[in-house]
């Protein structure tokens, strides 16, 4: 009986040791451990329990190892956006504004040339500038093409000449490799079709820049033809084919990735960044369009696509909120008896704002950084202030601060943001410190006209 007693009470003792065990390992003490100087049987029962701790505190550590390394990158990642908003604030003022100053001045010689060999190479110049617009824009910003966030215009072009315009900007490439460069137009394609035209030309050019670097010997085709023909729009199917050494079908879909070349063979022999038919395919899907390469080694390549544009008489009604840069601004509305104030540091960017209003007959003051446009505007009334955001001393968001905050009768000045800076929601951050509107670099007299005209007359019929 007493040997049962005394049974019983090591039972309960070794239980009641386990339950507080488990009681404290479920409160966090994951270091309690069992004393397993017991019977077999509940030695065996401790050590399971030991074990199990064991196991509970190593994944424990684990977990707030893992969750600590987790806190570090998201630190480092959230450091490194920063870093890299920062650097592509910095690369897109200093790539845009020297870029304004190049296609400002060529489209103002362009006005005033008779000749026709020199207004053809000042053509070439414009559209050479805006195609590395927009290729510099996909670059600073790549993830926007990713996700879809660029948009498209509808306006109306003739496709015979943006095809011959290509052929003419790389005429020179291919005649340098004695290749030949050559297109053909179906006859069953109007002459004026609706669509986005810097996007084709941006396709075109980089399929066609691709064929001429990987062709040796042979040529270049570039052709288009109507596939499809309904009442409002036209599908039409382009092909850039050449005689080059040709892709081996494994990688036809591996060289759409960003970064990647169809071999490093390729890769080490042509260069490039591999970032171009990436590009090519996201313009195309986002227009709702396909792209096909039919190739071979030592036989060539053919990419094929298609894409969808208005007819002449269902575009009509995009020529009104098509790019300002295409509205026509007639001569006599001028600038005369209105003064504007031109806060800009970039000395050939002034030159520039300048000779664009003088033209139309607005008075101009310049104004070298925010403190002396400051000084200026205290001293005398002007209709409005054209404002760059990055500039020594004070930039465009404090001075236009400082504006709002003076008295009536001076902070109502309109402040059209005239600026290099590009990236996601700068025009709402200016429109949010007061500014009035947003106007990106390089831009078009036209748009300069119209906005300036706008908030002008703008602030007139409220006051």
């Amino acid at each position: 009986m007493a040997f049962a007693l005394s049974i019983r009470k090591r039972l309960k003792s070794a239980i009641s040791d386990i339950v507080t065990g488990a009681g404290q390992v479920k409160a966090g003490l994951l270091k309690t451990r069992m004393d397993t100087g017991s019977t077999h049987e509940l030695a065996i029962l401790m050590w399971t329990f030991n074990e199990l701790a064991n196991i509970q505190q190593y994944q424990t550590a684990e977990i707030e190892r893992i969750s600590l390394s987790l806190k570090q990158e998201q630190e480092r990642a959230a450091h490194y956006e920063k870093v890299k908003q920062h650097f592509l604030v910095n690369m897109s003022h200093e790539i845009r504004t020297p870029m304004n100053a190049v296609l400002g001045f060529a489209r103002h010689l362009q006005e005033s040339l008779t000749n026709k060999e020199q207004l053809e190479s000042v053509k070439m110049i414009i559209k050479s500038g805006d195609h590395l617009l927009v290729t510099l824009n996909d670059i600073l910003d790549f993830a926007n093409i990713e996700t879809g966030e660029i948009s498209f215009v509808c306006l109306p072009f003739n496709l015979r000449d943006t095809i011959q315009s290509i052929c003419m900007l790389m005429e020179s490439n291919a005649r340098l490799k004695q290749i030949g460069l050559s297109y053909t137009i179906h006859p069953n394609i109007p002459d004026s079709i609706y669509g986005d035209s810097v996007r084709l030309t941006q396709i075109l050019l980089s399929l066609t820049s691709n064929a001429i670097k990987f062709t040796e010997s042979g040529g270049v085709l570039i052709s288009a033809k109507a596939v499809s023909d309904h009442d409002d729009h036209i599908v039409i199917e382009f092909k850039v084919k050449d005689t080059g050494i040709g892709i081996p079908a494994e990688q036809h879909e591996k060289i759409f990735n960003p970064f990647e070349q169809g071999t490093n063979h390729m890769k080490r022999k042509f260069g490039g960044t591999g970032i171009g038919l990436s590009i090519v395919k996201h313009l195309i899907t986002l227009q709702e369009g396909t792209i096909q390469l039919v190739s071979a080694p030592d036989e060539g390549s053919e990419f094929c696509f298609r894409l969808s544009f208005l007819k002449d008489h269902a575009g009509k009604d995009w020529e009104r909120s098509a790019y300002n840069e295409l509205c026509i601004v007639s001569e006599s509305e001028t600038g005369k008896d209105l003064s504007v104030l031109i806060v800009e540091d970039n000395a050939i960017n002034q030159l520039l704002v300048i000779k664009l209003l003088q033209k139309r007959g607005y008075q101009t003051t310049v104004a070298e950084n925010g403190k002396i446009a400051l000084h200026k505007y205290k001293n005398e009334d002007f209709d409005i202030i054209l404002m760059d955001l990055q500039m020594p001393e004070m930039d465009g968001y404090e001075t236009t601060i400082h504006i709002r905050n003076m008295k009536q009768g001076k902070k109502e000045v309109p402040i059209l943001a005239m600026t290099a800076h590009t990236i996601k929601g700068e025009r709402e951050k200016c429109l949010a410190i007061g500014m009035n509107d947003y106007m990106s670099k390089p831009f078009h007299a036209n748009e300069l006209y119209e906005k300036i005209q706008t908030l002008v007359a703008k602030k007139e019929t409220l006051a």
